[in-house]
C-alpha cells in the first residue's frame, strides 16, 4: 500500500491542510475527495483496516465531547464504525448510535461521560468504483474516561490507618489523587479521615462490583481540597460524627477578608450507596466555609440521625455552597429523631464578590426527610437576584410538611430565578395522602398531585407504579419500572 497513491496530486497539498477533519455523522463528505469521486489511482486491492495503534482519543476541554480519529486508508470507500459503553460488559449501548455507520472521513466527534468503559471498532468500506474490496477484520480498541490510578488500596484495609500513615505530596491543589478501591473488597474506617490540602479520588472502576467500607469507630471525611467519593457502598453504623466536615482548624489558604475560607474544589459524591448517616451529611464545623460546588449524584442515602439536628446540608456559620446539586438520587430517613431543615446556611454569595448561588434538585426521590422540619432555610441567599433554584422532577413524600416548595424558596413568593416542574409534594392525610398546594412558589401547573406508589418503602423499595410519574419519569430513574 505505500506504493500506491489514491489521492490525485492535485489534491494532496488541500488534504494536508485540512488536516484530521472533525466530522459528524449527518455531515457531507469532508476528507478532500470533491462530492464523493474515488480516484482510481489504487485499483483492486482487498483494504485493510486503520492499525488500532494509530487511532487516537481525544476529550474536549469540557470533557463531555470527545473525538476519535484515524489515518487515512487509500483506496477505502470510507470506514465503518461503531462506538459502544461497556462499562456493563454483557450489556453494550450503542454511543450516540453509533453501530455500523459509513464514516466518509478520518474522525468523528460524539459525546463522552466519565467513568466509563469504550470499546471503539472499524473496518475499511470497499470502494466500487475503484474495484477495492472491504478490509477482512475491524481495528478495534478499547479505553476508559477514568482518571490515572495514583494508588490501589489492598482488601481488608483499615482506610483511617491507610490514610493516617501514607506519605502524600505536600499540596496536591493542581492534580487528583485517584486511590482505587478493589473491586468487591472490603474495608473499614476507624476514624475521620484528613488527607489535608490534597484532592483525592476514593473509588472503585468497576460500577457493578462495589467495594464496601464499614464505619468501626467515629469515622467520616475532613475536607480542606477537593474529595470525591465514586462506586462504593459505605455503612457509617454507629458513627456519631458528620459524614463530610469541613476542617475544625482550616488549612485552606484561600482565605478573603480575613475572615472567609473559600474551598475552590469540588465535593463529588457518584453512585454510592450511604447507609445509616447519625449526623450530618455536610457540616461547616462551625466555620464560615464556602464550597465552590457539592453533588450527589446516582446515591441512595439513608439518614438515621441520631438526635435533632439542623440540617442534612448545615453551613449556618456564615458560609455556603456555592452549587449545590442533588441529582438522580434518593434521600430517605428513618428513626425517632429529624433534621430541622434539608439545607440550612446563612451566608451570601456576594460576600466573596462571587456572581451567583445555584440550588438544584433535579429527577430524585426524597423520602419521610424533614417530616416535621422544613426545606431550606437560607437567610442572606433567600430571594437574592444572585439566588437560583431548581426543582424539576422529584418526588417527595412526607417531607417539609410545611410545604416543600414554600420552604425551598425561604417563604419568598414569586421568585423570578426559581425553575419548576413535574414535582410530586406529597403529605399524610386524614384518609390517606394529601398534597401540597404549592401556588405562589411553584405556579407551572405541573405538579403531579397523585401517589407514586412505592412498592415497598419500609424496605428501601421505591420503585413507583403510577402512571402519572412513571410516563413523565420522576423521581430517582433506578425506581422506574423499566429499571427493575
Amino acid at each position: 500500500m505505500k506504493k500506491n497513491h489514491f489521492i490525485a496530486r492535485r489534491k494532496i497539498g488541500g488534504y494536508l491542510m485540512l488536516g484530521v477533519a472533525i466530522l459528524t455523522l449527518g455531515s457531507c463528505a469532508q476528507d478532500g475527495f470533491d462530492n464523493g469521486e474515488r480516484f482510481t489511482t489504487v485499483s483492486g486491492v482487498k483494504l485493510e483496516s486503520p492499525s488500532a495503534d494509530s487511532i487516537v482519543v481525544t476529550p474536549d476541554a469540557s470533557g463531555v465531547k470527545q473525538t476519535i480519529s484515524w489515518p487515512v486508508v487509500f483506496g477505502a470507500g470510507g470506514y465503518i464504525v461503531s462506538v459502544y459503553d461497556v462499562t456493563t460488559p454483557d450489556k453494550p449501548v450503542a454511543v450516540d448510535s453509533i453501530e455500523n455507520k459509513l464514516v466518509d472521513g478520518t474522525a468523528i466527534t460524539l459525546s463522552r461521560k466519565e467513568d466509563t468503559y469504550y470499546k471503539f471498532s472499524i473496518k475499511s468500506a470497499a470502494n466500487v468504483k475503484a474495484n477495492n474490496t472491504a478490509a477482512e477484520k475491524n481495528s478495534e480498541i478499547s479505553y476508559n474516561t477514568y482518571t490515572p490510578t495514583y494508588k490501589t488500596i489492598p482488601d481488608g484495609t483499615d482506610l483511617t490507618q491507610y490514610f493516617a500513615a501514607k506519605a502524600l505530596p505536600a499540596d496536591s491543589t493542581s492534580i487528583d489523587l485517584c486511590f482505587d478501591l478493589v473491586e468487591g473488597g472490603s474495608y473499614t474506617m476507624s476514624g475521620v479521615i484528613t488527607p489535608g490540602l490534597n484532592k483525592i479520588t476514593l473509588r472503585c472502576t468497576n460500577k457493578n462490583k462495589r467495594p464496601t467500607v464499614i464505619f468501626t469507630g467515629n469515622a467520616g471525611f475532613i475536607m480542606d481540597a477537593g474529595l470525591t467519593l465514586k462506586n462504593i457502598n459505605i455503612d457509617c453504623g454507629t458513627s456519631t460524627a458528620s459524614f463530610v466536615s469541613m476542617n475544625a482548624t482550616p488549612l485552606i489558604k484561600n482565605i478573603v477578608n480575613k475572615t472567609y475560607y473559600f474551598l475552590k474544589d469540588k465535593l463529588n459524591i457518584q453512585s454510592c450507596n450511604i447507609d445509616k448517616v447519625n449526623n450530618y451529611f455536610v457540616y461547616d464545623n462551625k466555620q464560615v466555609v464556602y464550597v465552590e460546588n457539592v453533588v450527589v449524584n446516582n446515591c441512595i442515602v439513608h439518614l438515621t440521625p441520631a438526635a435533632t439536628l439542623d440540617g442534612v446540608f448545615y453551613l449556618n456559620k456564615g458560609g455556603n455552597i456555592l452549587s449545590l446539586t442533588v441529582s438522580n438520587s434518593t434521600f430517605y430517613e428513618t428513626g425517632s429523631y429529624d433534621y430541622k431543615y434539608f439545607y440550612q446556611t446563612s451566608g451570601r454569595a456576594k460576600n466573596i464578590s462571587y456572581a451567583s448561588n445555584t440550588t438544584t434538585y433535579v429527577n430524585s426521590t426524597f423520602y419521610n426527610v424533614c417530616n416535621a422540619g422544613q426545606w431550606g432555610n437560607y437567610n442572606g441567599m433567600a430571594g437574592q437576584a444572585n439566588s437560583y433554584w431548581n426543582m424539576t422532577d422529584c418526588i417527595f413524600a412526607y417531607c417539609s410538611p410545611l410545604g416543600v416548595a414554600n420552604k425551598f424558596l425561604a417563604g419568598r413568593k414569586t421568585q423570578p430565578t426559581a425553575t419548576f416542574k413535574n414535582n410530586t409534594y406529597m403529605q399524610k392525610g386524614t384518609n390517606g395522602v394529601a398534597f401540597d398546594n404549592p401556588t405562589g412558589y411553584d405556579d407551572t401547573g405541573t405538579d403531579i398531585k397523585e401517589n407514586p406508589t412505592f412498592k415497598n418503602p419500609d424496605g428501601a423499595d421505591f420503585t413507583i407504579s403510577n402512571a402519572t410519574q412513571v410516563n413523565a419519569k420522576t423521581g430517582d430513574p433506578r425506581w422506574l419500572p423499566s429499571a427493575e
